[in-house]
C-alpha cells in the first residue's frame, strides 16, 4: 500500500520530509510505503485561515499528481485540512484529513473531547471548524491554545511538559474525556501523553495514516455523491504577495 502525505508547509527539504515519514513508520503496516511532499510554489506555514486559503490550490495540485502516480490514498498533514473538500471533489482515491479523522476517532473513544491548538488566537476559529467535522458538536468540551507556534524550535521534553499541562487543564477544568493534539507539529506525542494523563490523547498524524490504511484495505473511498466531480472547465489562479 502506498500513502502520499501532503505537508502544506512550504520549503521543507527532502531530508526533513523523509524524517517525518520515518517517525510515522512504527504506526503503519510493514508493507505500507509512506512518502511526503510539500508545496514549492508558495511561502506559507499554516497559522491562519488566510494561509489555508492561499495554500489550497497547490495542495490540490499535489494531490492530483499523487493520484496520477498511482498511490492508494492521500493524507493531509495539517489540523486545518487545507483543500480537503476540493481534493475530494478532484480525486477518486481516498483523501484523509488529519483533523476530520481525529475528531471522528475522538467521538468513538470518549463522550467529550478537547483540542489543543497552537495559540489561543485561533481557538474561536477552531471551535467552529471542529464542530463541522462530523461529530456531535455538543461533545466538544473546549479548544485551548498552548502557545507553541508552528515551526517553534523546542526540545521534545519541554514540548511534552507544555502539552501535558494543556491536556490536564482540558480534563480537569473543561470536562474532556479525551484530547486531540491540534497541530501536526506535535506528531507522535499522543502515546506518551496518553500514558501520562490517563485519557486518550489523539495524534492526527498517526490517526490519518492508519485511517487511510483501513479504508484502502476495505476497497473504499469517499462518496462521489457527497463530493461530485467538478465541472470540466479550464481554471486559472494567479500569483501575488500578501503581508
Amino acid at each position: 500500500m502506498r500513502l502520499r502525505i501532503i505537508n502544506p508547509d512550504s520549503g521543507i527539504d527532502e531530508a526533513g520530509l523523509r524524517f517525518r515519514c520515518e517517525r510515522l513508520k512504527p504506526f503503519v503496516r510493514p508493507d505500507t510505503e509512506l512518502s511526503m511532499v510539500c508545496p514549492r510554489k508558495n511561502n506559507l506555514c499554516i497559522d491562519s485561515q488566510l494561509d489555508v486559503a492561499l495554500d489550497s490550490p497547490e495542495v490540490v495540485e499535489l494531490a492530483l499528481v499523487a493520484q496520477a502516480e498511482g498511490v492508494d490514498a492521500v493524507c493531509l498533514y495539517c489540523f486545518s485540512d487545507p483543500g480537503f473538500d476540493a481534493c475530494r471533489e478532484a480525486l477518486r482515491i481516498p483523501v484523509i484529513g488529519g483533523a476530520q479523522s481525529s475528531v471522528l476517532l475522538a467521538a468513538q473513544l470518549a463522550n467529550s473531547f478537547s483540542v489543543l491548538t497552537t495559540s489561543a488566537r485561533r481557538a474561536s476559529q477552531k471551535k467552529v471548524f471542529v464542530r463541522g467535522l462530523g461529530a456531535d458538536p455538543t461533545r466538544l468540551a473546549s479548544v485551548r491554545g498552548v502557545e507553541i507556534p508552528p515551526g517553534t524550535k523546542m526540545e521534545r521534553a519541554e514540548m511534552a511538559r507544555i502539552l501535558e499541562r494543556g491536556v490536564r487543564a482540558c480534563v480537569e477544568q473543561d470536562g474532556a474525556d479525551a484530547v486531540i493534539l491540534g497541530c501536526l507539529s506535535f506528531a507522535t506525542m499522543g502515546r506518551e501523553l496518553t500514558a501520562q494523563c490517563g485519557v486518550p490523547v489523539i495524534d492526527p498524524a498517526t490517526v490519518m495514516i492508519t485511517t487511510a490504511e483501513a479504508i484502502v484495505a476495505q476497497g473504499l473511498s469517499h462518496s462521489k455523491a457527497s463530493w461530485p466531480e467538478p465541472p470540466a472547465v479550464a481554471r486559472f489562479w494567479g500569483e501575488g504577495t500578501l503581508s
